[in-house]
């Protein structure tokens, strides 16, 4: 078993890795860069960004609660990951998905586009916070 702990870690540090890279990228460039869209492309590009982006996110949110939930079985229950995990999928179905409806349905709003970049500071916290938890708990043992 501990040989399957070890493979869900070094798992688990690609995918908090790929997250936490992708959500300081969707932070601090790409969420900010939506003010500066023109209105008249707005929604056709707003539209291919949340496809494409969904097909690199989408596998990689589901493998992070995939660790856990092999974990989980495993009887290596660890609370604070699960908790921060249903934190940021609460904050992606519960404000980012509505703010990018919005914006994809009525076209450039400021105001959500302000929301959007506001609230994702919810999950830009919460994959920092996961993928430093995989470093130190990890005690430098990931591969």
């Amino acid at each position: 078993m501990e040989g399957n702990v070890s493979s869900l870690t070094s798992l688990q540090l690609i995918v908090d890795s790929g997250l936490l890279i992708l959500i300081w990228l969707v932070q601090l460039i790409i969420y900010p860069s939506f003010r500066y869209t023109e209105e008249k492309a707005f929604i056709a590009w707003h539209g291919r960004y949340t496809a494409l982006i969904s097909l690199i996110v989408t596998p990689l949110m589901l493998l992070q609660a995939g660790v856990e939930t092999a974990c989980f079985l495993a009887q290596d229950i660890r609370w604070q990951r699960i908790l921060i995990i249903l934190v940021i999928w609460l904050a992606t179905f519960g404000l980012s998905v509505p703010c990018h409806s919005r914006l994809h349905g009525a076209g450039k709003n400021l105001i959500v586009i302000q929301r959007l970049v506001t609230t994702n500071w919810i999950r830009t916290l919460c994959w920092s916070l996961l993928f430093l938890e995989t470093v130190f708990v990890s005690g430098g043992k990931l591969f």
